[in-house]
């Protein structure tokens, strides 16, 4: 057998990056929001409960967690705006279908009420090409082509709005919490004709 020697570097290209948060608001926070969005019987509020008082302090962890992401991307932006924020509560065996956020930049939920039971989000490789060929492997973040953050009360999770991603039917009551993000500044560039002011 021939020795071989091999030096092999990994390089993340293209990557659609996710990232999960931990806040410490307190239980009586999410007691609020939880009886505010079980109160209106629906599976989902109205889009700007960013407005009520009883979800300021989330929507205040979640503009400070946005901007610490941009920043670390290094995104250049005049502003970050919220452009919708609403409640989701589904029952045991409700669903989510497989969904995007069109007309946004960034989106995220962050789990109100939950328990053992209560459904996972899942998100899927946005790649088409990637699912061509599926060798036989053992699933982990580098070669799966479904991600899932568990429903973990107090977690948030925030992913790029063009991210299809969906909740299967859940066998506990779960609560959430969603949003959108615009970033308001220069798109593109003028030198290519690609550009833009929003």
């Amino acid at each position: 057998m021939v020795d071989v020697k091999i030096s092999i570097e990994e390089f993340t290209g293209f990557p659609t990056m996710l990232y999960k948060f931990k806040t410490n608001l307190g239980r009586n926070e999410n007691v609020h929001m939880t009886e505010y969005i079980k109160a209106k019987k629906t599976m989902q509020t109205e889009d700007d409960i960013y407005k009520i008082s009883s979800f300021k302090p989330l929507t205040e962890t979640v503009h400070h967690t946005m901007k610490d992401i941009l920043d670390k991307l290094e995104y250049e932006y005049d502003k970050i705006e919220m452009t919708s924020m609403w409640g989701n509560h589904l029952l045991r065996g409700q669903a989510h279908p497989p969904h995007t956020h069109s007309n946004n930049v960034w989106s995220g939920v962050y789990f109100v009420a939950a328990t053992e039971g209560s459904a996972p989000i899942q998100f899927f490789d946005p790649r088409p090409q990637a699912n061509l060929m599926a060798p036989k492997n053992n699933p982990n973040w580098k070669n799966s082509s479904m991600l899932q953050f568990d429903a973990e009360v107090g977690t948030g999770i925030i992913f790029p709005a063009w991210l299809q991603h969906w909740v299967p039917p859940t066998h506990e009551e779960r609560i959430t919490v969603s949003w959108n993000f615009l970033l308001r500044g220069d798109y593109g560039s003028r030198e290519n004709y690609q550009y833009a002011y929003l």
